[in-house]
């Protein structure tokens, strides 16, 4: 192998307890690593129609060629599998986490692990230099994530970084998170409930090994040449005291200065990591984006509590393994119950003002017990169970809180983000055609440079017409308008398949705008352009490949058709995201009020699918494209889910 790649895929049965190995090799030039292997073991190997609990599904961790060298960012680790929270069924999707986890699988010499089966007990993976076998792991059963790794780190040793889940994850609770270390963590695609359906309850990788860089000089030098980074969207927002105070809590290589930091100190004295995500964590402020009215809706603003309290309940989330973002969708949801009326769900008093409740729904919620059970499988299901029992109004609020698929709205300009027109419309472009929430990946490539034309449009505005001339040769790209938006919704989507496949952190690439450090620096500059091509050479120097950009755009596409077959395959079609993403868009946009009809969407779409190569009735690849971007094989698959597709409409008299 080349350099970069280790060349071993460990293989688990969990069912027979079998180990093996797997060349690297076949899948490392045409997909890289991450997220795009991932797709492609996928594809090879998780059975059409599976569920997330049956035994075939797969869970798949992989890293990346750059994992585990001094490339900028490179700790970060990708999950995959058929997830449980997507709504209506299940489908094919991944999940990102940061922490030492992959370049420690790395140092012990795997690129990726693939996991199936289902054990008859609960089990860890015990994976060290080369060697890897499954363990009793009944002793773990029923802890806390946080608490299990520290058991296992106590017994392995401190050089042990683990994946565990906890509760949650073994009561299969739709949104239960793997945890890893203090903070990073697989939470919004619910794989920790599928790690609790396979009876897995942690993976242990100790490495004592290192990872061949082919031009080691050339690295270094890109390295120091890129230097240490900070956010683009603070630059007007958040002053240099702020950074000074703030520390990286992410992962391995990380140089950015994040706005991210330790707001808070545990009961047992330990500092206690901050987050910006709806300004959880701000003691006695309000989440901002909790709060909306506009269009015949009303969201009320979520309190947060005392800095204990939030210290307690963000703990509390992490160790029982329940993803965070169920509180910006719950809270103000069981909030406007209380406006309404609506004190109790079937006997269960509601009082999500109250911190001392809001915790106690955290426990329910990782045990199935009280409101937990009926909440457990997240909020638009609830609202599925729930319908005729509740006011009209609440049913379709609680629909639109989760409206992408069952994820929590997010980055789509209405409930809780600030993304006026046209970020929101790249958005919406991109939910509707990737598996999960999209912009969860897309923060350097579009969706922080809003957070600068709010912050200083007189600045911003000048500069990124010369950005979107010389990104999309376009220097309208970035006007408040509906016209020729899908060149930048793709671009994003390839990068953030490059990203998550090499992989890096989104909040540092692509460099669309490049890092400064100070807002004089800032207001001093013209040309606020990056340098594009970095990630291409990081690539390259450690490989000792000669990928073009070209190559890798391809490489992109590919990686983005073989998730759509995968959607195909697990009943998405476009038909049915235009009618559960439309509704939503005709909401006004919280900051300038625009939105989109419903056909106007369509017109959108159209001319989204017909850039991609995607027939317009489905949205899925055409013979043609996968032809052209290497994916000939999937073309009797297609064939055969367009035959099905046709039998159940004419059987439904569509």
């Amino acid at each position: 192998m080349p350099g970069g790649w280790t060349g071993q895929i460990l293989d688990v049965n969990l069912t027979t307890g079998e180990v093996r190995t797997r060349e690297t090799t076949e899948y490392a030039r045409a997909y890289l690593g991450g997220r795009m292997l991932a797709a492609r073991i996928a594809w090879d190997e998780i059975p059409a129609g599976c569920d997330a609990y049956e035994a075939a599904n797969r869970i798949i961790v992989a890293t990346g060629p750059l994992t585990g060298t001094l490339a900028p960012t490179t700790g970060r680790t990708i999950m995959a599998s058929v997830s449980p929270r997507t709504y209506p069924g299940p489908w094919y999707t991944h999940s990102t986490l940061g922490g030492w986890f992959g370049p420690t699988l790395k140092y012990a010499g795997y690129d990726a692990i693939v996991i199936h089966g289902q054990s008859p007990a609960p089990v860890y993976l015990d994976v060290r230099d080369g060697e890897a076998r499954l363990r009793d792991g009944a002793a773990l059963w029923g802890l806390g994530a946080r608490d299990a790794q520290l058991r296992l780190r106590a017994e392995l040793g401190e050089g042990a970084e683990i994946l565990a889940i906890g509760p949650a994850g073994e009561n299969r609770v739709r949104f239960a998170t793997v945890q890893h270390a203090e903070e990073n963590a697989a939470a919004h695609s619910g794989f920790g409930a599928v790690w609790g359906a396979k009876r897995l309850k942690a993976i242990v990788v100790r490495g004592s090994g290192g990872v061949a860089v082919a031009q080691p000089e050339a690295l270094l030098a890109e390295v120091l040449g890129f230097g240490k980074g900070r956010l683009t969207h603070s630059y007007a927002s958040i002053t240099d005291e702020d950074l000074a105070r703030w520390r990286p809590t992410c992962s391995q290589a990380c140089i950015m200065k994040c706005w991210d930091g330790w707001h808070g100190i545990s009961e047992d004295g330990r500092r206690v990591p901050g987050h910006c995500v709806g300004m959880v964590y701000l003691a006695g402020q309000y989440m901002e984006g909790s709060a909306y009215d506009a269009g015949g809706v009303h969201i009320p603003p979520s309190p947060n509590f005392a800095l204990p309290a939030e210290v307690r309940l963000h703990e509390l989330c992490n160790n029982l393994g329940v993803d965070l973002w169920f509180r910006l969708v719950m809270q103000p949801w069981f909030l406007r119950c209380a406006e309404l009326g609506v004190r109790e769900i079937r006997g269960h008093p509601l009082a999500a003002d109250d911190p001392e409740w809001l915790t106690d729904l955290v426990r329910q919620l990782a045990y199935r017990q009280g409101l937990g059970e009926i909440f457990a499988d997240d909020l638009r299901r609830a609202m599925d169970e729930l319908e005729g029992e509740l006011p009209d109004e609440l049913i379709w609020l609680g629909r639109e809180l989760e409206f992408d698929f069952g994820f929590p709205a997010h980055r789509e300009g209405r409930f809780w983000d600030e993304e006026p027109l046209p970020y929101w419309v790249v958005s919406a472009l991109m939910h509707m055609s990737e598996s999960r929430d999209p912009t969860i990946g897309g923060h350097q490539s579009y969706v922080l440079l809003a957070n600068l034309v709010m912050d200083d449009p007189e600045r911003a505005i000048p500069r990124l017409r010369a950005v979107g001339e010389r990104v999309w040769g376009d220097p309208d790209a970035f006007e408040p308008n509906f016209e020729n938006k899908t060149p930048m919704a793709i671009w994003a989507q390839h990068q953030h398949q490059l990203v998550d496949s090499l992989p890096l952190c989104d909040f540092a690439f692509p460099q669309v705008v490049r890092s400064m450090h100070s807002r004089a620096e800032w207001r001093a500059t013209d040309d606020i352009a990056g340098d594009l091509d970095i990630g291409r050479r990081l690539l390259n120097a450690v490989t000792g490949e000669a990928f073009t950009q070209a190559e890798l755009d391809q490489i992109a596409e590919r990686g983005l058709n073989l998730e759509r077959m995968l959607l195909a395959r697990g009943g998405r079609h476009r038909k049915m995201e235009e009618a559960m993403l439309a509704p939503h868009f005709r909401l006004p946009c919280r900051v300038d009020g625009t939105s989109i009809d419903a056909a106007g969407f369509a017109r959108l779409l159209d001319e989204f699918c017909a850039a991609r190569g995607w027939d317009l009735e489905l949205g899925w690849p055409t013979p043609e494209t996968l032809r052209r971007v290497g994916l000939a094989e999937l073309i009797p698959a297609l064939e055969q889910l367009r035959g099905a597709h046709r039998a159940q409409s004419e059987n439904q008299g569509v």
